[in-house]
């Protein structure tokens, strides 16, 4: 039975964050998106830690632990002599869920996240699809094939969402493959930016939901060439958004 009800495909709490949990959550969160609108920019220093505490209200064990995290995410490095200092963007850890997750269209990187995300799924996506095809059980090609057919616009953003990650994610445990599994976060995260950054360009909503219809049909029929083509040309959608974008059009 390959049909699913749309809420099989609600998006888990757990896969949205690594972060730690109360105040110093909510801090690494503030800090976080600041450092990427720019608000703390590339090479400056962060405000002294009495500031952060006056304008965040919490106490300053909370600001360093919120620091230790940001620095293990190469956002800050901290050193004696001058503080806690935004790291270049190179040094940001581009694979953490939460840094592409704190990026909205507003952010000045946002366009270069989107680009090089969509070049990194060209790169492992369409071998996990083809891996799917030949590993996956009948009941990850049923879900696969559910989650195809659930992306309607009508449903809502969030529904979307939770089906295109669905979709994905089965794929990549459907890969057997232990490390392309360890994607599942990347891939939402990369997933909610794909949404807001290109909103502006999405391609027609037929055209996006019958693309992925054709890679969980080939998933499910066992076809791996099909399955890579497939998600090959999937991807290509994505890619021509990220250049409209990329071009600021």
């Amino acid at each position: 039975m390959i049909e699913r009800d749309r809420h099989f495909f609600e998006l888990p709490d757990k896969i949205l964050t690594s972060l730690p949990t109360g105040a110093v959550k909510d801090t690494v969160e503030q800090l976080g998106r600041r450092i990427v609108l720019g608000y703390y920019p590339l090479g400056n220093t962060l405000p002294k830690e009495e500031e952060l505490v006056g304008s965040l209200g919490v106490s300053r064990t909370v600001i360093r632990e919120a620091v230790k995290v940001l620095c293990g995410k190469g956002l800050v490095r901290t050193a004696r002599r001058y503080g806690s200092r935004v790291c270049q963007f190179s040094d940001w850890n581009l694979l953490d869920p939460d840094v592409i997750r704190w990026h909205t269209p507003e952010c000045p990187m946002t366009a270069r996240i989107y680009a090089e995300a969509t070049q990194l799924r060209f790169i492992f996506e369409p071998e996990a699809a083809a891996l799917a095809a030949i590993n996956a059980s009948q009941r990850q090609r049923e879900t696969i094939v559910a989650a195809a057919r659930n992306l309607h616009s009508n449903d809502g953003a969030n529904a979307m969402i939770g089906a295109d990650y669905a979709f994905h994610s089965t794929i990549l445990q459907a890969s057997g493959s232990l490390m392309l599994a360890h994607f599942q976060n990347l891939i939402h995260a990369v997933l909610v930016l794909s949404y807001a950054a290109g909103r502006n360009g999405v391609p027609e909503e037929t055209l996006s939901r019958q693309n992925h219809i054709n890679v969980a049909n080939a998933i499910y029929a066992a076809n791996a060439e099909q399955a890579r083509a497939k998600m090959r040309n999937m991807l290509m959608l994505n890619q021509a958004i990220a250049d409209r974008i990329t071009a600021g059009t």
